[in-house]
């Protein structure tokens, strides 16, 4: 029969496969709920470090003068006269050109990568840097800041000068000083300068920057090491 011949493969699949027909008829199991999570510890913030008891303030170049002679400058007072008339113009770029080159932002970076407070053998110390300039007088015993910290020292980065002639191709020295205070009675006030030569020359108007920029910046940390060195010796 037409019917059977068709049905005959079907019984004979379902009695091959009785599992999986059966897997199809069966009651689906419960659901098992899932554990509930233990609520995450709340971490504990990281205690704050305490900042140094002892303070360095800093403060950028007060003065920046730029000098360039020539032959003239050697012939009495009449020649030196001469002289600064001549290069007047000279020198009144090559300051500017030091006072933007190390600028107190630039003079702020180039102190941070010393490392002050361990150069100048003092404790662990804030350092604070001040954007203006502070002029000292000699006899000035106060501090310069209302900061009432016990342990307080000052650095002062009094001038930059500039300095070139027909013998000196370059040079930049720079006069430093720093005042250490016991409570509000300064107890060591310590100047110094030291001069750096040049390894080229200042640009001139249209030239590159970056090579005397870079001499500049050079100078200055060498100058600072120098006297820090210094200072540590005579203060330790």
């Amino acid at each position: 029969m037409p019917g059977l011949k068709f049905a005959l493969p079907v019984i004979g699949a379902m009695l091959a496969a009785p599992t999986a027909m059966a897997q199809t008829t069966a009651t689906p199991a419960a659901p098992v709920a899932a554990p509930e999570s233990a609520p995450l510890a709340a971490s504990a913030p990281a205690p704050a470090t305490p900042l140094p008891a002892c303070e360095l303030h800093v403060w950028p170049a007060a003065l920046v003068m730029a000098t360039t002679q020539g032959p003239a400058a050697g012939f009495g007072l009449v020649g030196a006269l001469v002289d600064t008339a001549a290069h007047a113009d000279q020198n009144k770029r090559d300051a500017a050109f030091i006072t933007g080159a190390l600028d107190p932002q630039a003079q702020a970076r180039a102190l941070r990568e010393l490392d002050l407070p361990a150069k100048l053998h003092l404790p662990p110390s804030q350092v604070i840097f001040h954007d203006q300039a502070a002029g000292i007088k000699r006899d000035d015993a106060k501090r310069l800041t209302d900061s009432t910290a016990p342990c307080y020292t000052e650095f002062v980065v009094r001038g930059l000068s500039y300095f070139q002639n027909i013998v000196y191709s370059g040079q930049m020295r720079t006069f430093l000083e720093v005042r250490r205070f016991d409570g509000a009675m300064v107890t060591v006030d310590f100047r110094d300068s030291k001069h750096e030569v040049l390894t080229v020359k200042l640009p001139k108007d249209g030239e590159d920057t970056g090579p005397a920029t870079d001499a500049l910046l050079t100078a200055f940390r060498g100058d600072v090491a120098f006297f820090a060195d210094k200072f540590a010796r005579k203060y330790p």
